[in-house]
């Protein structure tokens, strides 16, 4: 994000300033900036407007190898002490008062809920491994947060920083190698050499884990690098015919506004498709403002180029902070404002922080390098201690508020066996109608103070803990799913439990039930990946879900050679993405897991989806204590794709027993999130551990009406 460039002198050819200055650059990173506020503020159907950050990259790579090249060239070697001071003073004031204000504000608005994990990706931002951070939490399906990190954006400087670090030494080491002579020529070579490397192991990356392959410095150097080879062929490049680099100009150009416009959240990114946008700013580079790229240099676009480091900065937070304030999605006009406010903002930061210490405050700050370089750090450093040292409090408050959950066993009895009751709601019984809440009558509406788990303790009131810790959730499996025996090991009987995650959170209930009974539970689960004979995307990856569609197979190849007396499958209803449009029904699921279902020995039933929510709902209660009816929702929300329409096929056509407990999970309308005490879901869609345990007593009969017995024994 950051740039060399000095304010220009008079322009001579090629929209060159006489002093090195690239008006079209300046106007370059003003298109890639507004791509991206565009992309975030989801304005004007730029959906692939994230590309933005790829034209950065290019254009760091460019501007930072021609720098350190030029004074390899002039003095034959590299001052380090001086470089990391202009990067300092160049990155650090803005990204610091960005850090504080933003720190602030996520410690004011952000649920409590969310609090310690943003305030940690705080001190991750200021440490400049961001991107690291924020890798590790996408690869992790488990991770809950309801508020987007107002952080997130410090990936992209947590590279370029990562670059800044690695960079010089390269260009250094190359020039030892060289031994002086044909400097220019081995940095190219050095160039190239990173481009080949670093583009193959982004295509290989981007096809294992997606994730780390958009936020790494490893999957993202080939741009970088790009752009020094343009600096490393600046002048050969500059001989090129007027024609052809106008032409080149167009290309690019039209290549970066082309992927910004197409190349939206479907595709896998990097990957292959971003060379669409790097090879534009790639050509935009060589065409150095001539023909149709000289738009670049005109004012609005320079304007844009001169705060887009501040703006990159602010324009984040100010869409994510006011709508966790509101705890609701902004409007249009609220996402409009809210930018036109940003550039403001950003105009302010680059007047008034950005530009003093950038020229040094007259020069001065450039007779101590050395001293620049330690305070910017001991300051980062600093903020980093203090994001951290309050993510750990809050983390703390936290850990105290969430408590235990109070226990259930089966000998006591269900604490769902009678009429579902919410206290301090209209008391419901399954099946029956609900009185809709009302604001007058002596009902009242706090969250009541002996829930378990509470609010605070919900997410980590997981079903799938004990299986995660057991490597029993395939997380990595692919083909060979793990032997996973739980309940009474040596038991006669064996019921084996199926499915993703919405399968998972029914464990804790059926290791009591197999334990009661002395029955021996096999589970076979993997998250994202429904029990369908069907080819799926895996929308995280953004390719096909082949690992599913063989762990799938693999299942059903364990079953029929060890047939369990019994096997229990349930699959998230919403989590179905076909690569077939055909098959993006609820008949061709029920087919396509019909036919799996046709070849398992034994019983078979099949457990009906639970509800969800359009909110976290832990959250939404930590939010609204005082009065929990905003986190109810209508069955309506609940059913929104149909609950138990395919398993209801699915039993018709193969004979399969079906297992519905929602008159117990959703007693009435709306939803309530609170069932005698206890919270329902730990998220939007999972069944607390606690939920998922009051519940057994209910289950075993449903197992025993299967079963065709009433013993619960």
């Amino acid at each position: 994000m950051a740039s060399t460039a000095q304010p220009a002198a008079t322009t001579g050819g090629a929209g060159i300033a006489e002093d090195g200055f690239r008006p079209d650059i300046e106007g370059l990173r003003g298109v890639a900036v507004t791509l991206v506020v565009l992309y975030h503020g989801t304005l004007l159907g730029f959906v692939g407007g994230f590309v933005g950050v790829d034209v950065f990259f290019v254009i760091s790579g460019f501007l930072i190898t021609g720098l350190l090249l030029r004074e390899l060239e002039r003095r034959g070697r590299i001052s380090f002490r001086a470089f990391y001071a202009r990067r300092v003073r160049r990155l650090a004031p803005a990204g610091a008062a960005v850090l504080v204000v933003t720190l602030l504000a996520t410690f004011l608005v952000v649920d409590p809920l969310d609090r310690p994990d943003l305030l940690a990706d705080g001190a991750a931002a200021a440490l400049s491994v961001g991107n690291m951070r924020f890798a590790l939490q996408a690869s992790d399906y488990f991770a809950t947060v309801s508020t987007p990190s107002p952080f997130l954006h410090f990936w992209s400087l947590a590279v370029e920083e990562q670059f800044y670090l690695i960079w010089p030494a390269l260009l250094a080491g190359v020039a030892l190698l060289a031994r002086g002579r044909r400097v220019r020529l081995a940095v190219g070579v050095a160039m190239a050499l990173v481009i080949v490397i670093s583009f193959v192991v982004n295509l290989v990356v981007t096809n294992v884990s997606v994730d780390w392959a958009f936020y790494s410095l490893p999957t993202r150097a080939w741009q970088l690098a790009a752009g020094g080879l343009v600096a490393v062929l600046a002048m050969p490049l500059r001989r090129l015919p007027g024609a052809l680099q106008a032409s080149l100009g167009t290309a690019g150009l039209a290549a970066i506004v082309a992927a910004a416009l197409f190349i939206d959240g479907s595709v896998p990114y990097p990957g292959l498709a971003a060379a669409v946008p790097t090879l534009g700013a790639v050509a935009v580079l060589i065409a150095a403002g001539r023909g149709p790229a000289r738009v670049l240099t005109l004012a609005p676009a320079r304007f844009i180029g001169k705060i887009s480091y501040s703006l990159y900065l602010w324009h984040w937070p100010l869409l994510v902070l006011p709508a966790a304030a509101l705890g609701s999605a902004l409007a249009p006009n609220q996402v409009a404002g809210l930018m036109c406010l940003a550039i403001v903002v950003s105009w302010l930061s680059w007047r008034y922080v950005e530009t003093p210490f950038r020229a040094g405050f007259g020069g001065r700050l450039a007779r101590w390098p050395g001293r620049v370089v330690a305070v910017g750090l001991t300051g980062l450093l600093g903020l980093a201690l203090l994001a951290g040292g309050l993510s750990w409090q809050q983390g703390q408050a936290l850990a105290a508020a969430a408590g235990s959950p109070a226990p259930t066993d089966l000998g006591g009895g269900s604490l769902l066996a009678g009429a579902a009751t919410t206290p301090g709601l209209p008391t419901v019984s399954p099946g029956g109608p609900s009185p809709s809440p009302s604001l007058s009558g002596p009902v009242s509406y706090v969250l009541p103070a002996g829930v378990h788990p509470t609010p605070a303790g919900a997410r980590a009131d997981q079903t799938e803990t004990e299986l995660r810790a057991d490597g029993c959730m395939g997380l990595d499996a692919t083909a060979v799913p793990p032997v996973c025996v739980y309940g009474d090991p040596n038991g006669s009987f064996t019921m084996a439990l199926v499915g993703d995650s919405h399968a998972a959170q029914w464990f804790t209930a059926l290791d009591a039930i197999a334990k009661a009974r002395h029955w021996r539970l096999e589970t076979f689960t993997k998250v994202r990946c429904p029990f369908l004979d069907m080819r799926m995307v895996n929308i995280q990856q953004k390719r096909e879900y082949t690992e599913c569609e063989a762990w799938d197979r693999a299942v059903v190849a364990r079953l029929v050679a060890h047939p369990p007396d019994l096997t229990l499958i349930s699959t998230d209803r919403n989590w179905i993405d076909p690569v077939a449009a055909a098959d993006d029904t609820p008949a061709a699921e029920a087919a396509s897991e019909a036919r799996l279902v046709a070849q398992l020995p034994g019983r078979v039933g099949l457990i009906v989806d639970t509800p969800s929510s359009t909110q976290d709902v832990p959250a939404c209660l930590a939010a609204h204590k005082a009065d929990i009816r905003p986190c109810a929702f209508s069955r309506a929300v609940a059913d929104r794709n149909a609950i138990g329409v395919r398993e209801q096929a699915i039993a018709t056509a193969t004979g399969a027993g079906l297992l519905d407990l929602n008159d117990l999970i959703c007693p009435g309308d709306p939803c309530q999130p609170i069932v005698d005490d206890i919270l329902i879901f730990r998220d939007d869609s999972h069944l607390t551990a606690t939920f998922s345990m009051a519940l057994a007593p209910a289950l075993a009969r449903a197992i025993d009406a299967v079963l065709g017995s009433s013993a619960l024994s």
